[in-house]
């Protein structure tokens, strides 16, 4: 009775939690302003887009740049929906397993978001963001990319 007990505990025990190490750079981050008018570009046939930050993902040496990293808007007041886009070069999206942004917003403090792996391209990545803050806030945030890649167990 007692192995019987045990054969079924074994059973209902979690699997172990993945573990990642991080794939990128360091400082793969942008800016962004929360509480101000939302800034657009005018393109040469007149139609006008919000203007995004974006920068350069590079390998974990900052050597080879491996992707890049955008923030649409790169500006807009309280309760916008900013759209964090992550695409990895094709020759480096099998090495990343998954992809975070942290925001770091002054003394409101940071969090850290996955995002999402697009269906149909296997190095893009995306997630919807909505600032935070009280009734006249302004300040600026620093959104920073994390690439990871699963580190293989022992077992």
């Amino acid at each position: 009775m007692r192995l019987a007990v045990f054969a079924l505990l074994a059973a209902c025990t979690e699997p172990d939690e993945a573990t990642y190490t991080q794939y990128n750079g360091d400082d793969d981050s942008v800016s962004v302003e929360v509480g101000v008018e939302t800034r657009y570009v005018v393109a040469d046939d007149g139609t006008e887009s919000p203007e995004t930050a974006q920068t350069e993902l590079t390998s974990s040496t900052g050597a080879v740049v491996i992707g890049t990293g955008t923030v649409s808007p790169s500006a807009g007041p309280i309760g916008t929906f900013h759209t964090v886009i992550v695409e990895v070069d094709e020759e480096y999206a099998e090495d990343v397993d998954r992809v975070a942004v942290r925001t770091a917003s002054g003394e409101r403090g940071e969090d850290e978001y996955d995002l999402e792996r697009d269906s149909t391209g296997e190095g893009y990545w995306v997630f919807e963001l909505e600032s935070q803050g009280e009734e006249g806030e302004q300040r600026t945030d620093t959104l920073t990319f994390l690439l990871y890649e699963e580190v293989e167990s022992g077992e």
